[in-house]
């Protein structure tokens, strides 16, 4: 059973009747609420190392304000029609800061900026797979650990950064936290460049899977060593 959890409610101003409505969002929407105590007791994904010129830190946000400048930028970036299109994460700016705080505020998942020679360029989550939607459709471990990643910057798409930097990663990944077994990617399953990319990284192919009744999705792990890979008989 899947609970949703956390909602948000935002006041939105109809324009042709200058009426506010309310508008209901729910936040960290793909978190399960129902998992069992030894995958609630594990904590929340480590932040990777990457070396210089690239960076990753953690987004920050004013818990008193939704205007903090990585709240601020990443609604922003997210509302770029690339991102929109790929992601369909086009929200409010009080939405995303709810999204980004509730993040910070537990154990599920971890939302990340990327940088490159001190310019920030991209959002990361890397989130725990075990507490997340795609637990219904592969056997996770309570270590396991998913990521989703956007460039903002076009100056960089489709420069090589994801094949540089993907592999990296992932080592760091499995550093920072020896009992991680495996990391999973589940792109749409017609896109085929994060398909090669996920290979490319070393990813095991599991199949197409439907995650929910309108999202098919080519799942991949990578697995810390071959007797990894799950058993998805």
């Amino acid at each position: 059973m899947f609970d949703f959890g956390t909602y948000l409610r935002i006041p939105r101003t109809r324009a042709r009747t200058s009426t506010t409505v309310t508008e209901t969002f729910p936040v960290l929407a793909r978190e399960l609420r129902d998992i069992g105590d030894d995958v609630r007791a594990v904590p929340a994904p480590p932040i990777p190392v990457v070396p210089e010129p690239y960076s990753i830190r953690v987004a920050q946000t004013d818990i008193s304000s939704p205007s903090a400048p990585d709240t601020e930028m990443v609604t922003e970036w997210m509302n770029r029609p690339h991102l929109a299109e790929a992601w369909e994460y086009d929200w409010p700016r009080e939405r995303w800061h709810a999204h980004l705080q509730a993040q910070l505020d537990g154990s599920y998942s971890r939302p990340l900026i990327g940088s490159f020679k001190g310019k920030d360029i991209g959002y990361l989550e890397i989130y725990r797979a075990a507490k997340d939607q795609i637990a219904g459709v592969y056997p996770s471990d309570p270590h396991d650990i998913g990521m989703h990643a956007a460039i903002a910057e076009l100056s960089v798409v489709n420069k090589g950064f994801g094949a540089l930097l993907l592999p990296k990663i992932i080592a760091s990944v499995f550093e920072l936290d020896p009992k991680c077994r495996r990391i999973v990617f589940e792109p749409d399953y017609r896109n085929t460049v994060m398909r090669r990319l996920s290979e490319y990284a070393g990813g095991v192919f599991l199949g197409e899977l439907d995650m929910r009744a309108d999202r098919r999705i080519a799942l991949f792990v990578v697995p810390r060593t071959p007797d990894d890979v799950p058993d998805m008989s």
